[in-house]
């Protein structure tokens, strides 16, 4: 742990500062292994570099998030490097896409007037690295699950980027100390999305933006399909849905192969299928069952999303009204919105403070 994260780190739930505890430490010397604690008398280790910020009893068996955090620790493990990288080229242009800052020029520019980024739910710490290598800014990474400590293995030595094992729904920082934050795939997987979505708005600084993506409402016949299935995948073993997940994977690639389409002139409406032309595993994928296949991505990176989809205990999905309601009501104003078949994005500002003088 780098010192200077102290700056924005406090004690998740009662916001109270931290120190670090033992022997002072020399300028610009980083902590392995260590603890902080606060003035309440609350202890958090600092292992393998991370500081761990998740209230224990999230974690502890039947705690709210134990299971999330088992699904992607268990899911960010399997990822080799060479299938990391990848990951985050396909991932790059669609992020710049999404969130409107169409290529990563203007997402550098954009990143340089932002004195501090918080990337929510960075898994490997793919955003988190990319934005710390954009900019000279202060860069944090947070994640639920034991994914933050290969994140911090493969990217903390960058001087910026800190990493810190955090929820949330209960993050370990002050209101209003971030001027940017990203949580891009990740609240839909909380026990309550639009609670979540105020927490990181809470955040932002007066002029700070948020980026957030979710799960989008499918049509009628993917959800209960989903609803269904998930019932029966979400109470496997991490090992059972792999190989379930590998199915459904197979099951993509060979639609895929078919190079097969149907073209329908009136279309079925009540089934969320348009008219015209359809690809026949783009159809199925979208409007019955998910069975992801990605070329370029491969056999273990499609599985891997599929996995993403079939054992989190919590997947909620939701409309461009329901997104559009939470910027709202946390009284920020939509900067831009892109609604697709798989999530709705949007970046939105809490507006900058007047100037009363």
């Amino acid at each position: 742990m780098k010192a200077s994260l102290l700056e924005v780190l406090v004690s998740p739930g009662e916001h109270r500062p931290l120190r670090l505890n033992g022997e002072p430490r020399p300028a610009g010397a980083e902590t392995v292994d260590g603890s902080l604690s606060d003035d309440n008398g609350h202890q958090f280790e600092i292992r393998s570099g991370v500081p761990r910020m998740v209230p224990p009893a999230q974690l502890a068996p039947g705690g709210e998030q134990s299971a999330s955090a088992e699904t992607f620790g268990a899911k960010w493990a399997t990822l080799q490097e060479d299938q990391r990288d990848r990951l985050a080229a396909m991932q790059r242009g669609w992020f710049d896409r999404r969130f409107g800052f169409g290529d990563e020029a203007k997402l550098a520019s954009f990143l340089a007037g932002r004195r501090r980024i918080l990337d929510a739910g960075t898994g490997p710490g793919l955003n988190a690295n990319r934005f710390a290598a954009l900019t000279d800014n202060e860069v944090v990474g947070m994640d639920l699950s034991e994914s933050i400590s290969r994140a911090h293995e493969s990217f903390g030595s960058l001087p910026n980027l800190h990493f810190v094992q955090g929820d949330v729904l209960e993050p370990p920082f002050p209101p209003e100390s971030f001027d940017f934050v990203v949580s891009d795939q990740v609240i839909h997987h909380t026990p309550d999305c639009p609670r979540a979505f105020r927490t990181l708005a809470g955040l932002l600084r007066p002029g700070g933006q948020l980026a957030v993506y979710v799960y989008r409402r499918k049509p009628l016949m993917r959800e209960l399909a989903d609803e269904h299935v998930r019932a029966l995948t979400t109470g496997m073993s991490v090992e059972e849905c792999f190989e379930f997940s590998e199915q459904v994977t197979e099951l993509g690639r060979a639609l895929s192969g078919l190079e097969a389409t149907v073209t329908l002139e009136k279309g079925v409406p009540l089934l969320g299928i348009e008219p015209g032309e359809h690809d026949v595993q783009r159809l199925i994928y979208w409007c019955f069952l998910k069975c992801y296949w990605n070329e370029e991505l491969g056999e273990e990176l499609s599985t891997l999303i599929n996995f993403d989809w079939y054992h989190p205990v919590y997947a909620s999905r939701h409309t461009e009204s329901e997104v559009l309601g939470w910027c709202r009501e946390a009284g920020l104003e939509v900067v831009h919105l892109d609604v697709m078949e798989s999530g709705i994005s949007v970046r939105a500002e809490r507006p900058p403070e007047e100037d009363s003088s």
